[in-house]
């Protein structure tokens, strides 16, 4: 099968040098034929000079030289695709024991994503934080209204960060909405509406202690106006 991994990342000069030995070694390990976008996404750390590092045939990384948001450089980046499959996965390298899974079921399906909140997946984190369980909350509000908005059939759960596709002509064509962190809503009610073939894989997980989102921030306005310009758009 040949794919292409789309690896989004900010500020992960401490981690990605690493995380792309983990993933080329399990490219190898697997006689993948494949391609990886890297994408700097206007990090203000030396993330973008570890990139520089990694140069080679297949690999080609995307400088954005401000920070146009990971919807936005996911999306640039389908553009420069050439192959029918894609792998979209967070530069941390999130459920990378279910990669091999994904892969293997996009033979047969459309969209695989994996998913926190199905049948067999479990919290494996023992003691929260209390910004854990504050993000967890406002995660399964915001997967309520999405899911009686546009009905994604997803348990409310649309942003974990592994997730393949088939690319089809009707995603290079799309006009998305999303610029922020919401591609993902956008990209599994397309092709719903498209009546494809979805599979959804149970995941153990943790919830994650740090993230670019913070408490207070004037971003957030701009995140909330996003969300519901989706809901609005598509319900």
């Amino acid at each position: 099968m040949n794919l292409t991994f789309v690896i989004p990342c900010y500020n992960s000069e401490k981690i990605i040098l690493n995380n792309f030995n983990k993933l080329n070694n399990f490219i190898k390990k697997n006689k993948i034929r494949a391609k990886i976008i890297y994408i700097n996404d206007g990090s203000n750390d030396d993330t973008f000079g570890k990139l520089q590092k990694i140069k080679k045939k297949n690999i080609f990384i995307i400088n954005n030289k401000k920070n146009l948001g990971k919807s936005s450089s996911i999306i640039n980046s389908i553009k420069k695709i050439r192959t029918k499959n894609v792998i979209l996965i967070d530069c941390d390298l999130p459920y990378f024991n279910n990669l091999k899974q994904v892969i293997s079921s996009l033979k047969k399906n459309d969209l695989v994503l994996v998913n926190r909140k199905i049948k067999g997946s479990k919290n494996v984190e023992k003691n929260q934080s209390f910004y854990q369980i504050y993000r967890h909350l406002i995660s399964n509000y915001f997967g309520y209204l999405m899911e009686k908005k546009l009905n994604l059939n997803v348990n409310g759960d649309s942003q974990a960060g592994l997730k393949g596709f088939k690319l089809k002509d009707y995603i290079k064509k799309r006009k998305f909405i999303s610029k922020y962190y919401f591609f993902d809503i956008e990209l599994i009610k397309l092709f719903r509406i498209k009546n494809a073939k979805i599979k959804m894989i149970p995941v153990k997980y943790k919830i994650s202690k740090d993230s670019n989102i913070k408490f207070v921030s004037f971003k957030n306005f701009l995140y909330l106006f996003e969300f519901f310009n989706i809901l609005n758009r598509y319900s």
